[in-house]
């Protein structure tokens, strides 16, 4: 559910005339990633969120099945370039995925530990990207982008930012993940939104407490106005 503060960033962007040229999703981001290089408006993505029960995309069969009835059949029908990212085991390195059937790449993506077995895929036994690569930028760099605008749900950065560990500052940043300082190096905008309680019930409110949530923090982290709510 954290993920769908992502719908709301990207309507900021949108608002403000900013349309990406390379999308890299994580996790959950890898669902919203897909669905804007897909050509869907942020109206769209929001309707998509709303139209599921949230819960029955923890299991591999009703998150493909949610992926063929929204999405392209593969990577190469997407209007922007695109790629998921997954943790390939046992070694727990970060899998960039840009090519072949869209669905079982997602599903990879977004395979959670303990929640969801690995996801098999061209040889590679794969988990939730967010294990190895939780926000990445540098996909993003490797991919041509050069600026890039980053969004960040992560529950452990959240709960630190709680504490008053900024991620940015040289004293308190060594608090974070390796992996999230190397992101952060490769990140010119860095967006985080506060992620209410009440937004990880199922149901259409609690989608749009999500979006107000990711469009409020990006348009602080990118001092734009806020003209509208979902």
């Amino acid at each position: 559910m954290r993920g769908l503060a992502h719908i709301g960033i990207i309507k900021a962007l949108a608002d403000a005339g900013i349309r990406p040229s390379v999308i890299v999703g994580t996790s959950a981001g890898s669902l919203i990633g897909a669905a804007l290089a897909a050509g869907m408006r942020w109206e769209q993505i929001r309707e998509m969120a709303r139209s599921v029960f949230w819960p029955s995309l923890l299991t591999r069969d009703g998150l493909e099945r949610f992926c063929s009835r929204h999405l392209p059949a593969t990577f190469h029908d997407l209007k922007t370039p695109f790629a998921a990212v997954a943790t390939a085991l046992p070694h727990k390195v970060p899998l960039v995925i840009d090519e072949g059937p869209l669905a079982s790449a997602l599903s990879a993506s977004c395979a959670m530990r303990v929640v969801r077995r690995s996801v098999t895929r061209s040889g590679h036994r794969l988990k939730d990207g967010g294990i190895s690569c939780v926000l990445p930028t540098v996909a993003c760099r490797d991919l041509g982008a050069e600026l890039v605008i980053a969004s960040d749900v992560w529950e452990l950065s959240s709960a630190l930012r709680s504490l008053g560990l900024d991620p940015t500052h040289p004293r308190t940043r060594r608090a974070y993940p390796k992996q999230f300082q190397a992101a952060l190096r490769d990140t010119d905008v860095l967006i985080q939104p506060d992620i209410p309680a009440a937004g990880y019930l199922p149901g259409s409110k609690a989608v749009d407490l999500m979006i107000e949530a990711g469009e409020r923090a990006a348009c602080l982290a990118l001092s734009l106005p806020l003209t509208s709510r979902c």
